[in-house]
């Protein structure tokens, strides 16, 4: 992490600048993100619920056309 005062590298665990002794900045913990939950299960399951279905209703449409039936 960069001093804001003199602009000198310091480890993040340092809580005062080595050069000019100012304090740092402590550093912010980024927040674990939850998933999108829709009915229960995940969005992204529903995604590749609804990409199955269109699959599935084309291969009904379309496959016995390509078989000759």
């Amino acid at each position: 992490m960069d001093c804001p005062k003199c602009g000198t590298w310091n480890p993040d665990d340092k809580q005062v600048c080595w050069r000019c002794q100012t304090e740092m900045p402590k550093p912010v913990e980024k927040k674990p993100r939850k998933p999108t939950i829709f009915l229960g299960l995940p969005v992204w399951a529903w995604a590749m619920l609804v990409v199955l279905m269109v699959v599935w209703i084309a291969a009904q449409c379309v496959g016995p056309s390509l078989i000759g039936r």
